[in-house]
């Protein structure tokens, strides 16, 4: 039977997570479709059957009744149109407007455990106090109206992600998600974000280098504002203090300078060729309580292109996924330390970088998760 499967989100493609799961259904025949943002320009993957547009903005997802309305007009539209078997509803607030719409089963995909994202992201809010930024009294008043509206919202959508849990099929990226939830759900399945085989079918062996040379792969600080749990403050000058040689920064632009070379945003099939030419992946966040849960791709990229990784050791997913094909750390002086130690020996970090590779093979692959999918849409 050929299933006519709808993926909706808040966000626009790219989105390689709702990609990969599109992906896994139509190679076994169905037919895949997206409702979100418009795609950026540069996107060009030809995943879904069709894409249809859904006009997200920040007054919808305050759920302000008349752009909820019009935004629940048109999910309506869509649905009339393909008549799906089943809905993929990506995040809480997809999965909310899919739940108030009804008539179709579905199943949501909870990529950040948003109820504890939220609930820490409220929790460190409290701290800041917006009057210190602005000196104009009108600025202020919207200021302060729009932080109570979004606290407010805040409080409403943990709600709805933990009363979704509750009832709906769930997948989620870690298994200490998993394991967080289940209290309050018994239909919550376990898919990392690893790559999938079609992306790895170029990737050579690793190749020995005399010469220690690491890579970041990450997004810029938005507005010079840095995602609390992805804090990578003070790192990047380590690279100029300390002989631990060059960092090869993927994702942003900026100058360069001795032993710091930025290479702006790849494409996946760049991306994880650059990563090859070096020999360190680096996962340098600074500790933070939402680590326990975050299970961040590019530790299983670094994998795949037989990287020596080396990781803040609080975030437990990736040692919970890589087992010892990976070293932790607790600070930035002991990530100092154990690239200076590396650097004096390749022959160690060859060996450890070919095991790493050789595992990733086996075990770290979208494809041994799939079918977790299928059985969360059986629950819908």
């Amino acid at each position: 039977m050929v299933l006519k499967i709808l993926h909706v989100s808040d966000d626009p493609l790219p989105d390689w997570r709702v990609e990969k799961s599109a992906i896994s259904l139509k190679n076994k025949g169905n037919l895949v479709y997206f409702a979100g943002l418009k795609p950026s320009l540069t996107y060009n993957r030809k995943v879904f059957n069709t894409t249809f547009h859904l006009n997200w903005n920040p007054r919808t997802r305050y759920q302000i009744p008349y752009e909820w309305f019009k935004i629940k007009n048109q999910i309506n539209k869509i649905l009339n149109e393909i008549r799906p078997d089943i809905i993929h509803a990506h995040n809480v607030l997809s999965a909310r407007l899919v739940q108030e719409v009804g008539n179709y089963p579905f199943i949501y995909d909870n990529h950040e455990y948003w109820s504890k994202y939220l609930e820490i992201l409220e929790t460190e809010s409290d701290s800041t106090d917006i009057s210190t930024s602005f000196r104009n009294p009108q600025v202020l008043i919207k200021s302060k109206l729009d932080n109570v509206l979004k606290k407010y919202s805040i409080k409403k959508w943990i709600k709805w992600d933990l009363d979704l849990v509750s009832i709906i099929p769930t997948l989620v990226p870690s298994k200490t998600i998993a394991v967080d939830l289940s209290h309050l759900g018994k239909k919550i399945f376990t898919v990392p974000n690893f790559p999938m085989k079609s992306e790895l079918e170029y990737i050579e062996k690793p190749k020995m280098h005399n010469d220690l040379s690491s890579v970041y792969a990450g997004t810029a600080p938005y507005l010079g504002s840095i995602t609390p749990f992805k804090n990578i403050d003070g790192f990047i000058p380590l690279f100029e203090k300390y002989d631990i040689g060059v960092l090869n920064i993927i994702g942003w632009k900026s100058d360069y300078s001795k032993n710091v070379l930025y290479h702006g945003f790849l494409n996946r099939k760049e991306m994880i060729s650059e990563m090859s030419n070096n020999s360190v992946g680096l996962l340098p966040f600074k500790k933070h309580p939402f680590h326990y849960y975050m299970n961040p791709n590019k530790a299983y990229e670094y994998a795949h292109a037989g990287l020596l990784i080396l990781s803040t050791n609080s975030i437990k997913p990736i040692f919970d996924e890589l087992k010892d094909n990976v070293i932790g750390f607790e600070d930035y002086d002991e990530m100092i330390q154990q690239l200076k130690y590396f650097k004096t020996k390749p022959d160690e970090a060859f060996s450890k970088r070919l095991k790493t590779f050789e595992f990733a093979r086996q075990y770290i692959l979208w494809e041994n998760h799939e079918e977790y999918i299928l059985e969360a849409y059986k629950h819908a």
